[in-house]
Formats: C-alpha cells, sequence, structure tokens
C-alpha cells in the first residue's frame, strides 16, 4: 500500500492525528502507530486465508487505530455503522472471524442481540491504554502485494446491504489522484461530521489528512452524526466553529444548513461568515457528495466566499469518479474523471467508468448490483452527460435507490413491499431522493380509518426498520378514491412520477387535489402542518398519534378539520388532565379565552413562563384571519440551543434566571377562584389557596403586600432540558415576553445578577433567525409544547383577527409509551 507507506514517514511524529472536540488528550502519530502495530500482530492469517474483522465502533481514535491496524495486519475490514438495523448488520458481519468494538459498538452489539456474529466469535475492545504501550517502538511494514482489503456497505433491493469488495491497490489509486488536485494544506483540521464506516469518509477524513501531516477532528460522542437520528444537522452545525475546521465533506443537506445561516446573516462579510460558520477567518475546503446539490445553495455560498467543490463517485469505484478541481471548478457539473479515471456516456445515458480503483466484486449479488463489462467497463446505473471540457454532469438514476438529503442511500421498492405488510394498506410507494425525512404514499382498504392505520405505519416503521428506511411523512388515499385513475399501470406498477405531482399538490394545500389526511414539514426547522381531509373534524383526531408528533415537531398546526368554538373546547379538553386560565382574560367556552395584547408586536415567549403556572401545552383557534400580516411567530428552543455558541450555552445554564413582580388582589384571586372550581367565593380566597396550586413551591416566593396585592419571585431555567416530551436542550424562557395586563416583571440571573445586554442582544438574534411564521387561516387550530417552544406575534395590521387561546396540562395517558 504506497499510500501507507508514505504515512508511516511521521511513524515517529509527536504532531496531533486524531483530536475529539471538548477533549484536552490528542492522539498524536507516534501513539496511533504504536497501537494500531500492537493490534495488527493479533490479525493474523486464518489457515491460507486473510482474517476478516469487523469493526463496530463510533466515530473515535479507536475506530482510527482499529482500521489502520487491519491494513497494517493485511486484514479484511468489514466496518459497520451503528445506525443499522440487527437484519443489516448480520448480513455483512455474517462471515468475520473477530469484532473489533470500542463501548458504542459493544452496547451496540448488546442491542442488535444474539445471532448478528457467527457462533464463537470473539468480541475484543480496543484498549488504546494497552496498545499502546504494548505497540512502542514496533517495526512496521506494509503488508506486501493486493487484496480486498475493505468490505463497505452498499445499499440493494433488499434491506440487507451488499458489500463492495475494495482493493488495496484501488484505495491507492484514488489517494494519489486526490492528493495531486487538493490544495496544500487544506487538511490541516479536517471535522469529520458523517460516520467513518463511509469509504469516502475514510479517504477524506484519515487517510488524505495523514498524508497532509494534519489532524482529523471527531465531534463529542453526544452529538449524532449526520445521517444518524432526528436532529442531527442542526446539532452538527452548531458544533462546527468550536472546531476551527479547515476542510470537511458532507451531505447536501449540510451545505444547505451552511447557506440558511448566511442568508440569516446578510450583513456578515466573507471573514465574519467564516468565523460564524467554521471559527476561523478563512472560509473552510468543503466538498459535497452522495446526492445531488442545489444549484442554488452552490451560487449563494460561492458569492458569500463560501465555495463548495461538488464531486460524483460510487464504492463500486473505491468512491470518487470525479471532482471539481478548485482551480477549475464548474458548478453544476460533478467536476472531470480523476487522473485515473475514464467516463463515457452510453448510448442510453448510463454513466460508464474504468479505473485501476473499481472493486473486486460483491459479497451478495442482486438487480441493483453494478455490472462490469467484458471491456473492463463499470456499469453504474446512475445517467448523465460529459461537455466539451471534459466535465461530467449527472442527470438522475437509472435504477430506483433514492438517496435521501443526508446521502444515505434507502431501498424504496423494498421498503414499499414491507410496509404493505400493515393491515389495511394495499399498496405503498416511498419517495427519498433529496428529502430529509421519507414520504410515503398509501392505498388503503375501503373500510381503513385513517388515524389508526396512520398510527399502525409510524408504528410498524418503528418496531421493523432502521432509522433511515422509516418513512415519517404519511400521505393515505382509499382504495375507492377516483383520483388513484392512472397512479398504477395495470400490472400494478406505480406511476411514480404522477404519484409525486399528486402529492406536492396536496403540500400546497389545493382544495381539489387533496389526498386524504396529509402530515409534512411546517417550515424549515420545526412543526408539522395536518391537513384534514374532507369531512374531517378535530375530534377524528387520534390523541396519542398527535402527542407523538408533538413530541418529534415541537407544535402542530391543524388545518381543515372544520373546526368551530366548541370542537376547539372539546378537543383541547380531549388531550388535558386540566385546563388552566389567565385571569386577566374573558373565557369563549370552557377552555378558549380571548387575547387582548394590543396591536403591536409581542415577543416570543412560554404561555405563563414568568409565572408558577406554566402550562404543557398552549393553544391557538383562528375564528378569523386577518387580511394582511398579524402572523404568530413560533421558535423552537432546541434550534435555538443549537445555534447558540458554546460560551453562551455556558452563561445560560451556569444558574437560572428570576422572574419578581407584583401581582393585584383582583389577578390573583381571580385565578385561584378558577383553580378552585367555585369551591370558595371571592372574599373567602386566601393565598395559601393559590400557594396549593403551585407545582413547584420550591421555586417560587409569594408574599403579601398588605394592600391585598402580592410580590412573587419565581425561578425558571432558560434552558429545559428534558422538555416535557423529549431529551435534548431547549432555549426556551419568556426572558423577551410580554406583560400587557400585568406589571412588567424584574428579570435577573438567581444570583441577583443583571443578565448582560450583549447576551441578550445574541439571543434575540439568534432566536428571530429560526422564528417561522404562522399565516393564519378561518379555522386553523395549533398546540405547542409550552416547554420547548415559544410563541409571539407580528403587529396586528387587521384589526378584525380573531384568534383566541387555551392553556393546560397533557393528560399522561398521552404521553409516547404510556399504557403501552
Amino acid at each position: 500500500m504506497r499510500w501507507l507507506e508514505r504515512a508511516l514517514l511521521r511513524r515517529d511524529s509527536d504532531a496531533p492525528l486524531i483530536e475529539v472536540m471538548g477533549r484536552a488528550d490528542v492522539v498524536t502519530y507516534r501513539s496511533a502507530f504504536d497501537a494500531a502495530a500492537a493490534l495488527a500482530a493479533e490479525l493474523t492469517a486464518v489457515g491460507n486465508r486473510r482474517r476478516r474483522v469487523g469493526l463496530v465502533a463510533h466515530n473515535s481514535p479507536h475506530w482510527v487505530v482499529a482500521d489502520l491496524a487491519c491494513m497494517i495486519g493485511g486484514a479484511v475490514e468489514v466496518p459497520v455503522p451503528l445506525a443499522f438495523s440487527a437484519d443489516q448488520a448480520r448480513s455483512l458481519l455474517r462471515e468475520v472471524d473477530l469484532c473489533l468494538v470500542d463501548a458504542a459498538g459493544r452496547e451496540r452489539l448488546e442491542a442488535w442481540g444474539d445471532g448478528v456474529l457467527p457462533p464463537g466469535t470473539q468480541v475484543s475492545d480496543i484498549d488504546l491504554a494497552d496498545l499502546c504501550a504494548r505497540g512502542r517502538g514496533r517495526v512496521i511494514s506494509p503488508p506486501p502485494g493486493d487484496w480486498a482489503c475493505k468490505i463497505i456497505h452498499t445499499s440493494g433491493t433488499t434491506s440487507a446491504p451488499k458489500g463492495v469488495r475494495i482493493r488495496a491497490s484501488g484505495l491507492d489509486e484514488v489517494l494519489e489522484s486526490l492528493d495531486r488536485r487538493i490544495p496544500a494544506a487544506v487538511d490541516r483540521r479536517y471535522l469529520s461530521v458523517v460516520p467513518l464506516s463511509l469509504l469516502i469518509e475514510q479517504i477524506s477524513g484519515t487517510y488524505l489528512t495523514m498524508l497532509g501531516g494534519g489532524t482529523l477532528v471527531l465531534l463529542p460522542a453526544e452529538v449524532p452524526l449526520l445521517g444518524t437520528a432526528p436532529g442531527a444537522l442542526a446539532a452538527v452545525t452548531a458544533r462546527v466553529p468550536e472546531a476551527r475546521v479547515t476542510a470537511m465533506q458532507g451531505p447536501p443537506a449540510l451545505f444547505e444548513a451552511f447557506a440558511q445561516i448566511a442568508v440569516a446573516n446578510p450583513t456578515d462579510d466573507p471573514q465574519a461568515l467564516a468565523r460564524r460558520l467554521f471559527g476561523t477567518s478563512t472560509a473552510a475546503f468543503l466538498a459535497c457528495g452522495g446526492a445531488p446539490i442545489s444549484r442554488r445553495v452552490l451560487d449563494l455560498l460561492a458569492r458569500r466566499g463560501v465555495p463548495v467543490f461538488e464531486g460524483y463517485g460510487l464504492s463500486e469505484n473505491t468512491s470518487v469518479v470525479s471532482w471539481n478541481d478548485p482551480s477549475a471548478p464548474r458548478p453544476g457539473s460533478v467536476g472531470r474523471p480523476l487522473d485515473h479515471v475514464e467516463v463515457r456516456i452510453a448510448a442510453d445515458a448510463e454513466i460508464l467508468v474504468r479505473s485501476p480503483s473499481v472493486f473486486a466484486g460483491y459479497t451478495v449479488d442482486d438487480p441493483s448490483s453494478c455490472e462490469v463489462d467484458a471491456e473492463g467497463w463499470l456499469h453504474t446505473g446512475d445517467l448523465g452527460d460529459l461537455d466539451a471540457d471534459g466535465y461530467l454532469y449527472v442527470r438522475g438514476r437509472k435504477k430506483n435507490i433514492v438517496i435521501t438529503a443526508a446521502g444515505r442511500n434507502v431501498a424504496a421498492d423494498w421498503v414499499a413491499s414491507r410496509y404493505r405488510e400493515v393491515p389495511g394498506v394495499l399498496a405503498a410507494v416511498v419517495f427519498g431522493d433529496g428529502l430529509d425525512e421519507l414520504t410515503g404514499f398509501f392505498v388503503t382498504a375501503e373500510d381503513a380509518k385513517p388515524d389508526e392505520i396512520r398510527s399502525a405505519i409510524l408504528a410498524f416503521g418503528d418496531a421493523a426498520l432502521s432509522e433511515v428506511e422509516r418513512v415519517r411523512i404519511v400521505h393515505l388515499v382509499s382504495v375507492e378514491d377516483p383520483r388513484l385513475a392512472g397512479l398504477f399501470t395495470v400490472t400494478g406498477r406505480p406511476v411514480r412520477d404522477r404519484i409525486w405531482q399528486l402529492i406536492t399538490e396536496s403540500a400546497t394545500h389545493s382544495e381539489e387535489k387533496t389526498v386524504g389526511r396529509t402530515i409534512a414539514p411546517f417550515g424549515a426547522y420545526a412543526g408539522r402542518l395536518i391537513t384534514g381531509s374532507s369531512g374531517e373534524q378535530l375530534d377524528d383526531v387520534d390523541p396519542r398519534e398527535a402527542v407523538a408528533l408533538l413530541a418529534d415537531a415541537g407544535f402542530l398546526v391543524l388545518r381543515g378539520f372544520d373546526a368551530d368554538i366548541d370542537r376547539f373546547n372539546g378537543f383541547v379538553r380531549k388531550l388535558s388532565s386540566q385546563v388552566v386560565a389567565d385571569p386577566a382574560r374573558e373565557f369563549v367556552g370552557e377552555a378558549a379565552q380571548k387575547v387582548d395584547a394590543g396591536l403591536l408586536p409581542v415577543g416570543l415567549h412560554l404561555e405563563n413562563g414568568n409565572s408558577p403556572f406554566r402550562p404543557d401545552l398552549t393553544w391557538f383557534f383562528c375564528q378569523r384571519a386577518a387580511g394582511a400580516g398579524s402572523q404568530t411567530t413560533v421558535c423552537d428552543g432546541y434550534e435555538v440551543w443549537e445555534s447558540l455558541p458554546a460560551t453562551s450555552r455556558a452563561a445560560w445554564t451556569a444558574q437560572d434566571i428570576v422572574y419578581s413582580r407584583n401581582v393585584s388582589e383582583r389577578a390573583w384571586k381571580g385565578l385561584a377562584l378558577y383553580l378552585l372550581n367555585g369551591a370558595k367565593g371571592y372574599d373567602d380566597v386566601t393565598l395559601d389557596d393559590l400557594r396549593a396550586f403551585i407545582r413547584e413551591p420550591d421555586r417560587t416566593e409569594v408574599r403579601d403586600n398588605g394592600d391585598g396585592s402580592v410580590y412573587y419571585a419565581h425561578r425558571e431555567p432558560a434552558v429545559r432540558n428534558p422538555t416535557l416530551l423529549g431529551g435534548r436542550p431547549a432555549w426556551a424562557n419568556s426572558i423577551f415576553g410580554p406583560s400587557y395586563n400585568y406589571e412588567q416583571p424584574v428579570i435577573t440571573f438567581a444570583d441577583g445578577s443583571d443578565i448582560p445586554q450583549a447576551l441578550l442582544d445574541e439571543a434575540a438574534k439568534v432566536t428571530e433567525a429560526v422564528t417561522e411564521e404562522v399565516d393564519w387561516q378561518d379555522g386553523d387550530v395549533v398546540v405547542i409544547d409550552n416547554s420547548r417552544v415559544m410563541h409571539g406575534r407580528r403587529e396586528i395590521l387587521d384589526p378584525r383577527r380573531v384568534v383566541l387561546n387555551a392553556q393546560s396540562y397533557l393528560n399522561e395517558e398521552y404521553l409516547p409509551g404510556a399504557g403501552a
């Protein structure tokens, strides 16, 4: 392995090779090679064949050392993503002789259960300290000859991934071609944000970084890698500046997030934007692959001084086929083929590739396999063309393996076939190309109840499929619906473009083309828009399903459910254990209240978040929509937390904040009377009656002022973890909130000190950047997790607007997992 011989020139270097963010210790080149040398000695051949070694680990120093050891020892390495299901992991690990794990890997093996590894397979922990000691000074000689050094996963037509056999000589060819094209020193600090089990990340993150003498920077273990968990994108982008990154590669979703940050900060010059994104005054070197990226995003970032260099590849060519050379990029293309690669376009527009880095075959063949013909041309299954200057353009996929926005391959037909196992589902079609979440189109039996079958579909995905295979956005249509005409062929094959057109038209709320009830993302950050089908009412919404969606999304907008004030009140009661109230507001029925907060804008806040009576849920019902403006604003505390720099996070979590103010006798007695449900008269109510309803009395001081009014000081966290329905930190509070009918509270830190203005200004800027607007329609109902999502209001431009509010505590029987 020529690249390994070059890397070994740094065998005795004490420069940092691996750094984990948030940890003071680093792994030097010397210690990494020491540990790898000791481990390689244990990976000797089994009889007359090379040892097959499974690698199940998080992105960690342990992963890198084990990977190096496999190559130094001449083993066949089988890396497995932690996000795989048990069946997927079993399909790759079924022939390994040994499995290397770190702590996360051992935990994942235990979760997968018995049968993932062959009987009797040894599982070995990667003990870096012990390996470093045993390998100190050991001579390392790269193994001679060529062999299939890795088995890399790629999607097939079933959930079980195929293994792609990567040759050692192929790695040399790709690395030498890339090394000639990459500008010197760009990999000085490479940040890895996708799993190292991906071949492209091994090449760009580990091997090229080593050849350049740089440092591989790894995210803390608690930060999910892109494509492995919901919320990973926001979590990753929030941590990038801390890494002071000079290079990284990732899927299109990462760079779309960078573009959103750029748009939110229009006055940043290139240096300021680079500091905001990467923690340095110079933009990082960015490479994009895995799925097509929007030309709009490329152009936007380039104009702001943050170029992204798009490439194209596939595991069957040991990753990279072509790439936009930074010295002569052509946006919209995927660049010119690497020096060792030939590309031609077949008569049917399929991209054909020939190179010395073409793979050594699959572990299992299936209909999605790429063929290598007699002349050595790899038939990629992708469609494209070459321009006169040799730049390659990818136009689509010949076979139906969808690629999500996170760059994850999903066998859509196989996933759809699994969903047809759900009782009542007659046909299923799955979409995912370029999408953050898989979208499913389901034809249901005539007697199927929409709520029940939607819940069954979501539950089936959670139980039977891996995270990347689960449909999250569900579209239902009855088998009796006349709109099905033309959506399937005579033999039952779906006409995908027509189905997708119907889905997108439904998502834009076209009245004449609504397909059952639809659930779609509300905006760019959080929320779900649930659109009812013709004749549906609020009472048709299943409470458990609504709460499950709320746990994921933070707030729900229910539209088209023929809501009126009585149905709204009934829906609030249905989901609540107790309805609470604001004594300054007038009731309209048993739960709703009129909101009188003037016409000026209202700052973001949690409902009653500056008092000891903050409810779990806050609700809104639009009786009459405004003719212009007057939107309600919503801001997800998860997104705010992820957008704050580490120094600000530390400041907001160091201590609680305290709200203190005086409340009139009429106001506090009015609340007590409501909570007592008429058990006492106005003159009989005492302060102790009110204190009895305070849920966290240790956080609240209440005292009588002697004139009927009371003074209270209430302590609340600025950052909530956990929230009502989730386990992530949320910057969610009432620091910017209104006090239209009450005395403005004094807001300080718990130690009595003022909150620094710079901290407040930064929070105001961040919250505004991730705030969404609800453009009301008549009959809309909104429910908000009042521990996670803040709300406010734009200026009222149409005073005829009527939006009612309700507050309540969630009925705990609807909590996720309750009663299961």
